[in-house]
């Protein structure tokens, strides 16, 4: 089982970082320049949108900065602790990487598909929430189909809401 995480995948007209992707080989791509502080990608000096701004719909423009600043954090330390597991087996420390370690101990045969998982905080997995992912994942899967001629033929919401149970959730 090839398991790529916190892959970059990227084309001429979005990018982005998916967090995983199994069931097909690592591939090239072509250079890619990221700024983490600003969030925006460069190919060729020429800023290109990532798939999470092409889809920004406005629903966190009035929340407190600082709340939208610790969510953030969080799920950036999360999903670190889950992709140092899977480079590494370094087992993390917070109840959501737990969850994740439980679904993924609980669900190794999807593991094993022509798969994205993308690791979502968010409090609900609400219809909005899994049509959005949806609609990520499926972008990712565009750039997979251009860049090395495979089709992605599952797409999983890996749902890790603070303080509950993790879910497994296909999207359809």
């Amino acid at each position: 089982m090839k398991i790529l995480s916190e892959k970059q995948v990227h084309t001429e007209n979005f990018a982005g970082t998916v967090d995983l992707i199994t069931g097909i080989d690592d591939f090239e791509t072509p250079e890619l320049a990221y700024n983490e502080t600003w969030h925006t990608y460069r190919l060729k000096g020429k800023i290109i949108p990532s798939v999470t701004r092409l889809l920004d719909d406005g629903t966190y423009l009035n929340v407190d900065p600082k709340v939208l600043e610790s969510a953030q954090m969080r799920g950036t330390l999360i999903h670190k602790e889950i992709e140092d597991y899977l480079k590494h087996q370094i087992k993390g420390y917070t109840d959501e990487f737990y969850e994740f370690l439980d679904i993924y101990t609980n669900n190794k045969e999807k593991f094993e598909e022509k798969a994205i998982f993308d690791i979502k905080t968010y409090s609900q997995a609400s219809p909005k929430n899994r049509e959005k992912c949806l609609k990520q994942e499926k972008m990712y899967a565009e750039a997979i189909k251009y860049l090395t001629g495979e089709d992605i033929e599952h797409f999983y919401m890996i749902h890790l809401p603070r303080g509950k149970k993790g879910k497994l959730i296909e999207l359809e």
